[in-house]
């Protein structure tokens, strides 16, 4: 499924069916970006979790696995927690199939610290800066980023958490990818669009803490408590990818209880 038009009315479909709450954050190339929660069943001591996808265009396991992990789950989930969701971050760059917008700005650079780095935020980073007091009370307990290596038949995961040294929270989701995937990137450069596209190492299938401007970072310096960055390998078939990232997303949610 490649039309951004034809994702959004399932998105519509299961936001009636389960009584969510709906919201465009800001219209980008005609096409809004959707947010969706269960903030009309707010509860003030629930844990408040953000999940998004869709940073890239190209990356499509992440917007399908959570408009079917939307259609599957238990509304029950609303009890415990406040779940909150961008499913198409760049519906421009979605409904291309490619990675950036028609301006070709990178999406998930110049969220933090942009004099330093020199990266500016592309259209669709400066709808979610200007959502910030939405998007940072969303996100205070969790923030999960479902992304993909189109490049690599290899997992890893980017994670943020209030430790020194990565805890329990960033050794389980990456192994929840472990049982999809069958190797893990391990001392190996990726290159990350942020500070140039310089290039990050990756140990045992974890880059912890890197502080490069992108939403996560941003996210994590505003407060969310941890944060998962994941990486399925695109060489894998689709429905491997998305069957992993519903599984991330359960994952997810149960690390942040």
């Amino acid at each position: 499924m490649k039309s951004v038009n034809i994702f959004y009315k399932r998105l519509f479909t299961v936001a009636s069916n389960k009584k969510l709450w709906l919201r465009v954050l800001g219209e980008v190339g005609n096409y809004p970006i959707w947010f969706l929660s269960n903030q009309h069943g707010y509860r003030a001591k629930s844990p408040r979790l953000l999940m998004v996808a869709g940073m890239h265009g190209e990356e499509i396991a992440g917007p399908l696995s959570i408009i079917k992990w939307l259609e599957e789950f238990d509304p029950q989930l609303f009890y415990s927690f406040n779940l909150s969701f961008i499913p198409i971050i760049n519906p421009v760059a979605y409904q291309l199939g490619r990675r950036y917008n028609l301006k070709n700005e990178k999406s998930n650079c110049g969220f933090y610290n942009t004099k330093a780095s020199g990266d500016k935020p592309s259209e669709e980073g400066i709808i979610l800066l200007k959502n910030l007091p939405l998007l940072k009370a969303c996100s205070r307990d969790g923030f999960l980023s479902l992304h993909e290596d189109i490049t690599s038949s290899k997992y890893y995961v980017y994670t943020f958490e209030r430790t020194d040294a990565p805890g329990r929270f960033t050794n389980e989701m990456r192994n929840t990818l472990a049982g999809f995937f069958t190797d893990p990137l391990d001392n190996e450069l990726v290159t990350v669009d942020a500070l140039g596209g310089h290039g990050v190492m990756v140990n045992n299938g974890i880059v912890y803490k890197l502080e490069d401007g992108s939403l996560e970072h941003w996210l994590f310096t505003e407060g969310t408590v941890r944060v998962a960055v994941t990486e399925t390998p695109g060489k894998f078939k689709l429905n491997e990818r998305v069957k992993a990232s519903m599984a991330l997303i359960g994952k997810f949610i149960e690390l942040c209880l």
